[in-house]
């Protein structure tokens, strides 16, 4: 079993990329003297991509367009825009509501957490309705080991 948060917007949303990884090849680690990983650089193809940059990132919130879930979400949303988010869980409500206030007050939006890998289609989906311009920390504070859905309206 795995989950998986994904936000349903009635408008584009900024993403969040994350800071401090990018892609070189083996050639540029070479060419830039980065000390050898788990395989020399030197054996490994010049044009092989790796990944580079501070490890801690991987564990900052960010949300990624996912135009392929879109034919997951259609089963849970009428909403088209449909973003990936993640974010480690001692910063997810605090993130989440800092980028969820951030955003063009027009915006109507659903935060999904939802459970995969197992027969989930008896379960029910807890969800919670607020507005844009009321929300507050504390609303977006959520059970982790359940599905649900939180509205948001302009």
């Amino acid at each position: 079993m795995s989950f998986e948060y994904y936000i349903a917007s009635d408008r584009p949303i900024p993403e969040v990329k994350l800071r401090g990884q990018e892609i070189l090849t083996a050639g540029d680690m070479i060419r830039m003297n980065v000390p050898d990983g788990l395989i020399p650089w030197k054996e490994m193809n010049e044009n092989a991509k790796v990944l580079y940059g501070d490890p801690e990132a991987s564990n900052r919130f960010h949300i990624d367009r996912a135009p392929y879930a879109l034919k997951i979400m259609s089963k849970y949303t009428d909403l088209t825009h449909i973003y990936k988010f993640d974010a480690p869980h001692i910063s997810l409500t605090k993130d989440l509501y800092q980028y969820i206030t951030s955003l063009d007050k027009k915006t109507n939006l659903e935060i999904w957490h939802l459970w995969f890998g197992y027969d989930n289609e008896d379960e029910v989906i807890l969800k919670k309705n607020f507005s844009l311009s009321t929300i507050t920390l504390s609303d977006l504070d959520v059970v982790l080991n359940e599905s649900w859905c939180i509205t948001i309206k302009s």
